[in-house]
């Protein structure tokens, strides 16, 4: 989620670089020219010129609802004409629903039918997991952000998300679950009323457990019965990056919480989320802006991993890897590569003005990146995310043993090292160069792009 950021844990003494100094493992020098890229295998090889972006078909049936057959049964609001032209930018998706829902009989059908437990907090909204009743483990994921009034009390509220930003969200959303590494979209829903006391609970129980307050950012969100909202329906990613390194969960099943990331998860993690910007740079142009750890999810694969017929990842990897919350990309996701679908960061300056945390000056790289100009394919910004997370994933590695982890961390370092010196190159513009450079020198993981149905 946008970032309300969170320090990740206490340094790790673990650190995979200083490792190898110990152990004076020198990394042998190899001629490599990276000027005579090899294409990624979604890339036509018997061109040299850049592919033209495929068309992708518009996905309009998503996945079902975990209470799919019981939308019905929810009240709606009739609101005023000011109040329906505000939500146009939304309700005009075929993916959002038409009428605005009442959110206490919203919040009674789905309680009746599931159990909520609130599992994250960002600047823009609340990430809940939530459970059938009747299928024990069978899980969703909803995100519920409070929008910006058409006037008044709450039409100002940075916090608060502009109708227009929710349109991006449902776009992207709905548009990039076509691509393996991307979480799967099932529904959008316009809300109306107060946020249910049930919700404020458990929100003051999540607060409590990461020593977190965000009590008057709820208190604002639910003192009002004309209070807007959008909630975001989509497929269980898994447990995102933050909370395996800050240890509030364990992510591998019956592990402890204390368990770390081996040296193996950690280059399937960084060739996953490379790959999966790759191809949505090649698809959409696209750009997350935002890819923090709290950004990337994780689990275990099962012995095949297919969805709706789409081939995903061949299935080798330790871990899988999903990519979450859009709330700050950019992407050319409408028929039109003139009209990209994206933020104008420079309308939140607080985003710039962090300090403590390695991503606040990520931030403030890409604005240097793109010049203030949002609305422009700036690829090199995935670059930066890149980086940073390889920088922070080897930070966090877990003890090595055998030659074999001790080469895989050799070439984890050595990728660092050509990352850092290319930075700002030619040789190095965007998340595809990577995977190019990764695939010319076998620093690649188990996983392979393969061809998306469409």
């Amino acid at each position: 989620m946008a970032a309300k950021a969170k320090a990740y844990g206490k340094q790790s003494s673990n650190n995979i670089v200083q490792q190898l100094e110990r152990l004076n493992i020198k990394s042998p020098k190899k001629d490599c020219k990276t000027e005579q890229r090899q294409p990624l295998a979604i890339v036509d090889e018997n061109t040299d010129r850049a592919p033209e972006r495929p068309k992708v078909k518009r996905n309009k049936k998503h996945r079902k609802s975990l209470i799919f057959d019981r939308c019905d049964d929810i009240k709606t609001v009739n609101v005023d004409g000011k109040t329906k032209r505000h939500l146009d930018p939304l309700t005009c998706l075929s993916e959002v629903s038409t009428a605005v829902l009442d959110f206490a009989d919203w919040f009674r059908v789905w309680t009746s039918h599931c159990n909520f437990i609130k599992i994250a907090q960002g600047t823009y909204g609340a990430v809940f997991r939530i459970e059938s009743k009747a299928e024990p483990g069978t899980f969703t994921i909803g995100k519920l952000m409070p929008l910006q009034a058409p006037s008044g009390f709450g039409s100002k509220t940075k916090d608060f998300t502009a109708p227009v930003a929710g349109h991006n969200e449902v776009l992207l959303l709905s548009r990039l679950d076509e691509l393996p590494g991307f979480v799967q979209f099932r529904k959008a829903e316009t809300l109306i009323g107060v946020l249910p006391a049930a919700l404020q609970t458990a929100s003051a129980e999540f607060d409590a457990a990461h020593e977190d307050d965000i009590t008057t950012w709820w208190t604002r969100a639910c003192s009002t019965s004309t209070q807007l909202w959008l909630f975001l329906e989509m497929t269980d990613a898994g447990t995102d990056l933050e909370a395996v390194f800050t240890k509030t969960v364990a992510f591998r099943p019956g592990a402890p919480t204390s368990q770390a990331l081996t040296v193996t998860e950690i280059r399937d993690v960084f060739w996953q989320v490379a790959s999966a910007l790759a191809l949505a740079e090649q698809r959409f142009e696209f750009e997350h802006r935002d890819l923090h750890l709290g950004n990337i999810c994780l689990t275990f694969p099962k012995e095949t991993v297919t969805d709706s017929g789409h081939a995903l990842w061949t299935n080798k990897a330790s871990i899988l890897v999903t990519i979450i919350d859009y709330t700050l990309s950019r992407a050319c996701v409408s028929s039109s590569v003139l009209s990209p679908t994206y933020n104008d960061l420079e309308k939140d300056p607080a985003l710039f003005q962090g300090s403590g945390l390695a991503q606040y000056d990520v931030y403030r790289d890409m604005r240097s990146e793109s010049d203030g100009d949002w609305a422009s394919y700036r690829p090199r910004t995935n670059v930066l995310w890149l980086y940073h997370l390889l920088v922070t994933l080897l930070e966090k590695a877990d003890t090595y043993h055998g030659p074999g982890q001790i080469q895989l961390a050799r070439d984890l370092a050595e990728l660092k090292q050509w990352m850092s010196e290319n930075s700002g190159k030619s040789t190095l513009g965007n998340a595809q160069d990577v995977v190019r450079y990764c695939e010319a020198n076998g620093r690649k993981g188990p996983l392979e792009v393969k061809t998306v149905g469409g």
